[in-house]
């Protein structure tokens, strides 16, 4: 029996898998910030699911991965591989970057759990190159590298590289600067995309969820064309990461930002990420919606 976690800045969830398959009945939801650390809440987890027939445990964090050490990047949390078999009593402990696990849910993921919202010029394909994009508390991306016969993702921390300039440019267009974003996740991110409405409607009470759920309402323009120019942003960074990692097997985005501005705006976004560059003269990437949130369970679940 294998534990799979997916554990974000915000939130974990939990359940066991069997061959590759989540058992429904097992999956359970955490609130981060009700627990001092991924310790104790594997051990309630445990307790109410039992370990005597626990053998692995495959666990996905939002932050880097250092040998046998990990720390979430917007927590104060450090998962130990030595600590986590001795808790879980188990033999073997495997720690992925979260956006990691969603490159290994990829090519597992049924019809029903992403939605396609811009069709390249060129049909998706099971082997190839993808990369999953991942925009919520933080950011990050993980390229897919799929074979006949093996997947391999690889692990980034693109939400610390320096904005790029075509972003940066939009960005002094919307707003009058840019320099309150000079990384990626500085503005791609939870608080990113509040920091932005906040400048952009000179109000600093705003919050991002009370501006996705005004979107569209007569009242709330000024809102609406923050959406709007944010979703270009999106777009425009999207594109540039195709460039980047020629993605042509489909670009699938994840995460609670990445979700909302995409099905509230698709239109916006993908007419930025369409746009043609010097180099090819037709965007080739499919740009889908990963809309199932245990999907990183089923990576986690299908990895080898």
């Amino acid at each position: 029996m294998r534990l799979v976690a997916d554990i974000g800045g915000t939130n974990a969830r939990l359940a066991l898998s069997e061959d590759g398959v989540i058992e429904p009945h097992s999956v359970r939801n955490f609130a981060n910030d009700d627990w001092p650390d991924f310790y104790d809440l594997l051990e309630n987890y445990l307790a109410d699911h039992g370990s005597s027939t626990l053998t692995e445990m495959v666990i996905a964090l939002a932050g880097p991965i250092k040998g046998d050490r990990a720390e979430l990047t917007n927590r104060n949390w450090v998962l130990d591989v030595a600590n986590l078999r001795k808790v879980a009593k188990c033999e073997r402990v495997v720690l992925l970057n979260d956006l990691t696990a969603l490159g290994y849910a990829v090519s597992v993921l049924g019809p029903d759990q992403f939605t396609s919202i811009h069709r390249g010029n060129v049909h998706q394909s099971n082997v190839g190159q993808s990369l999953v994009v991942g925009i919520g508390t933080g950011f990050n991306a993980s390229p897919v590298v799929r074979t006949p016969n093996w997947v391999t993702c690889l692990s980034v921390e693109a939400g610390h590289v320096s904005m790029p300039i075509s972003v940066a440019e939009m960005l002094s267009d919307s707003i009058g600067q840019s320099s309150a974003f000079s990384t990626v996740e500085a503005l791609f991110s939870g608080r990113g995309f509040t920091e932005f409405c906040q400048i952009y409607c000179k109000d600093t009470s705003l919050q991002g969820v009370d501006v996705i759920a005004a979107y569209g309402k007569p009242d709330a323009k000024t809102s609406t064309s923050a959406v709007n120019q944010y979703a270009a942003l999106l777009g425009q960074l999207l594109r540039e990461l195709c460039l980047s990692y020629m993605p042509d097997s489909g670009v699938y985005l994840a995460g609670s930002v990445a979700r909302a501005i995409s099905t509230t705006a698709p239109d916006r976004c993908t007419e930025a990420f369409g746009r043609p560059c010097h180099i090819r003269s037709d965007q080739t990437s499919n740009l889908s919606v990963i809309n199932d949130d245990r999907a990183a369970l089923n990576g986690c679940a299908a990895y080898m």
